[in-house]
């Protein structure tokens, strides 16, 4: 028995972590959208990491990473990778902002534990889980996070509250990181350099529309949609 008191299912010490991570994700918030200027455009992060000079990546690894906590869109901030540093470089820094974000959301969910989280999740977004635990598993991960558009946080959450392993989960996430990053990196390098925007595009949108021909997976899709909303 622990030696531990409890509040809604959670130790102490838990409470402690969680509430550090928090507000250490808070103060990140403040410090970026206050004291960087930072705006939803893509010629805004653009500048940001061009004054950031050697940091840059780093900056943008941190802003994709907790890109939750400075509201800024993972589509704007993944077309800006190509734009600051290329389809190459741009793929990569991105999959890595994309893989810690992902990381962020295991390391809260193992502090806060699956049952105190099922607890707090409304009813529609309990139905969205369920269709998610059921693909849970490392490959279903990674298409998803390979998917460009579209919810990943409930797939993400679901893999999590399942039980997969940190390696596991580290692994899906990333694999499939690369793919959308790299997506977006190739659009972002087209957008600066004029060359290959529509074919680009053409293809973003192509792959986009697969998982609308596919009946289950349009069916959660819409669900899941309308669960977030």
């Amino acid at each position: 028995m622990s030696g531990h008191r409890e509040f809604l299912g959670i130790s102490a010490p838990r409470w402690a972590l969680l509430a550090a991570l928090l507000l250490a994700v808070g103060a990140l918030s403040l410090v970026v959208r206050d004291r960087l200027a930072l705006e939803w455009s893509v010629a805004s992060l653009r500048a940001l990491v061009s004054r950031a000079g050697l940091w840059g990546p780093v900056v943008y690894v941190a802003l994709l990473a907790f890109r939750f906590a400075v509201l800024v869109p993972s589509s704007i901030l993944l077309t800006a990778a190509g734009l600051c540093f290329g389809a190459g470089p741009g793929m990569l820094y991105a999959t890595l902002g994309l893989t810690l974000s992902g990381l962020l959301k295991f390391a809260v969910a193992s502090i806060a534990g699956r049952d105190f989280l099922l607890r707090q999740l409304p009813g529609a977004w309990r139905s969205a889980l369920e269709v998610g635990d059921q693909r849970s598993t490392v490959g279903g991960l990674a298409l998803v996070c390979a998917y460009p558009f579209g919810p990943k946080h409930v797939f993400q959450i679901a893999a999590i509250l399942s039980g997969m392993s940190l390696w596991k989960y580290a692994v899906a996430v990333a694999s499939g990181a690369k793919f959308r990053a790299g997506a977006f990196a190739f659009l972002g390098e087209a957008v600066a350099t004029g060359q290959g925007l529509l074919v680009v595009s053409i293809l973003l949108l192509s792959v986009g529309a697969i998982p609308l021909l596919i009946p289950s997976w349009r069916a959660w899709l819409f669900s899941a949609r309308g669960a977030v909303a």
